[in-house]
C-alpha cells in the first residue's frame, strides 16, 4: 500500500503561525470502517438469531444446522490472504466497498434459499464478500492511524462486532417475532448497500489525497511511521516470520470461542436454558454490551502501557487477561444452575475474550506496517478455520451427547492453550516493512 507522503501545503507557514489544529478526517474514516463492521456482524448474527425458527420450520437437527452455520466461514476463508495482499497493493477503499456490496446482496438473498444445499451456498457466497472486511480495514488503518493510536483505533473498530451483536440480537428477535424471519435479511442487505455508496463518496486510501485533511493532521498521522517509502508488499518475508505464524495460530484459539458465541449462543439460551425468542434477544445482548465496553478499554490501556513497558508486553498482558478470564467465566457459565447466572458468567466470558481484539488487530501493524493487510489476512485465515470448525464441532457434540457442557469445554481448553502460545511465541517487534 502507498504510505503517507506529505502533500505540499501552501498555507503551511501561516497555519503553523496561527497554531492551526489538526483536522479529524482520520476519525471519520475510523468511524466509517467501524460502521462497516457493525453491518457485517449484523448480517452474520441474523442467521444465528433465526436458528431455532428455521430449524423448526425445516425439521433440521443441531448437526445439520452446524454445517449451515459453518458455511459462511468456508467462503470467508477463501479470500483472507488475497484480500490482504490486494488491499496493501491498491488500497483498502475499493476492496472494502466491493466486499460490503457483495455480501449485502447475498444477505438479502438468504430467504430465497429454502433447502440445506441452497442455504449453504448462499451463506458461503456471503462469507466470500465479508472476507475482505478486516484485511481492508487494517490496510486503511495502517495509512490513517498514528502509531500512538493504533490499539485504541483497532479496538474501536473491532468493538463494532460487539456493539452490532448487542443491538442487532434484540432487534432481529423483534423483527422475526413481528414480521417473520425473512424480513431481517432484507433490512440488513439494504443497510449495507447504503453504506457502500457513502464510503465510495467520502473515503480515500491515503490521507494526502483527501481534500479535507490539513498539513497538521498529515504530520500527526506520519509521526512515528518512519521513512516514507513507496509500497513494499513483501509476502516472502512475511511468510518466513515466526511471530506472524504465532499470531495466526493463537488467533485460531481466540476465534474458536468467539465464533462459538456468535453462532450458538442464541440457540444455547433457547435450547439449553429454555429462553423464549424475545427473552433470548434481551438477555443475549448483555454479553456484547460488556464486550463493547471492555474492548475499547483494553485498547486504551494497551496504548497507554507502551511507553512504560514496550509494545510486546503491552499487547501480551492484555491477551493473558483475555484468555484467562474467558476460560474461567465460561466454565462458571457452563456449570451455572440457573439461566440468569449462566447469562451473567457468559457475559463476563465474552467481555474478557473481546479484550484480545485490540492486541490481535494492532499487532499486524506493529509487525509490518506496509504489510499489515497481508499479515492480518494470514491471521484471520486461521481465525476463520476456527469459525468453520466451532459450529460443526459444537453441533455434533450436542447432537451426539445431549450435553452443552462438553461442547463448551472445548473452548475452555483452547483458551488455556492460548495463554501459553502468547507467553512463548507472540511478539510485537517489527519483523518486516
Amino acid at each position: 500500500m502507498n504510505e503517507l507522503p506529505l502533500k505540499p501545503y501552501t498555507k503551511d507557514a501561516a497555519s503553523k503561525a496561527k497554531g492551526t489544529k489538526p483536522t479529524r478526517v482520520r476519525t471519520n474514516i475510523v468511524i466509517l470502517t467501524f460502521l462497516s463492521i457493525v453491518i457485517a456482524y449484523m448480517d452474520r448474527a441474523n442467521l444465528s438469531v433465526a436458528s431455532v425458527t428455521i430449524m423448526k420450520e425445516h425439521g433440521w437437527n443441531t448437526a445439520q444446522w452446524g454445517s449451515i452455520l459453518s458455511a459462511f466461514f468456508v467462503g470467508y476463508l477463501v479470500l483472507q490472504i488475497p484480500a490482504g495482499w490486494i488491499a496493501d497493493k491498491i488500497g483498502g477503499k475499493r476492496v472494502l466497498a466491493a466486499g460490503v456490496a457483495w455480501w449485502s446482496i447475498f444477505t438479502a438473498a438468504t430467504p430465497f434459499a429454502r433447502g440445506l444445499n441452497s442455504l449453504w451456498i448462499v451463506r458461503a457466497f456471503m462469507g466470500f464478500g465479508e472476507a475482505v472486511t478486516f484485511p481492508a480495514e487494517t490496510a486503511m488503518a495502517s495509512n490513517w492511524v498514528p502509531v500512538k493510536e493504533r490499539a485504541r483505533s483497532q479496538a474501536w473498530n473491532l468493538s463494532g462486532m460487539a456493539l452490532s451483536l448487542a443491538v442487532s440480537v434484540p432487534i432481529s428477535a423483534w423483527i422475526i417475532n413481528t414480521f417473520g424471519w425473512p424480513a431481517v435479511f432484507y433490512f440488513a442487505g439494504l443497510l449495507g448497500l447504503i453504506w457502500t455508496f457513502f464510503w465510495l463518496w467520502y473515503a480515500k486510501d491515503r490521507p494526502a489525497d483527501h481534500p479535507k485533511v490539513n498539513q497538521e493532521e498529515l504530520e500527526l498521522i506520519g509521526a512515528g511511521h518512519g521513512a516514507k517509502k513507496e509500497h513494499s508488499n513483501n509476502m516472502s518475508a512475511v511468510l518466513r516470520s515466526g511471530p506472524v505464524w504465532a499470531l495466526a495460530i493463537n488467533y485460531f484459539f481466540q476465534n474458536y470461542s468467539w465464533y462459538l458465541y456468535l453462532t450458538w449462543l442464541p440457540g444455547y439460551l433457547v435450547m439449553a436454558r429454555h429462553f423464549s425468542i424475545l427473552k433470548m434477544g434481551i438477555y443475549g445482548m448483555m454479553p456484547y454490551l460488556g464486550a463493547f465496553i471492555i474492548t475499547n478499554l483494553a485498547g486504551y490501556i494497551s496504548d497507554r502501557m507502551i511507553p512504560k513497558i514496550g509494545v510486546t508486553r503491552a499487547r501480551k498482558y492484555i491477551m493473558y487477561a483475555a484468555f484467562g478470564g474467558s476460560a474461567l467465566f465460561l466454565y462458571l457459565g457452563a456449570m451455572a444452575a440457573t439461566g440468569g447466572m449462566a447469562v451473567l458468567w457468559i457475559t463476563l466470558a465474552v467481555s474478557f475474550l473481546s479484550m484480545n481484539f485490540s492486541s490481535f488487530w494492532a499487532l499486524p501493524i506493529d509487525l509490518g506496517p506496509k504489510n499489515a493487510g497481508l499479515i492480518s489476512g494470514i491471521m484471520n485465515t486461521f481465525g476463520t478455520i476456527a469459525g468453520i470448525i466451532a459450529p460443526i464441532v459444537t453441533g455434533f457434540i450436542v447432537n451426539a451427547t445431549g450435553s452443552w457442557v462438553y461442547a463448551l469445554s472445548v473452548a475452555i481448553i483452547l483458551s488455556i492453550i492460548g495463554i501459553f502460545v502468547c507467553a512463548f511465541f507472540v511478539s510485537g517487534k517489527q519483523v518486516v516493512d
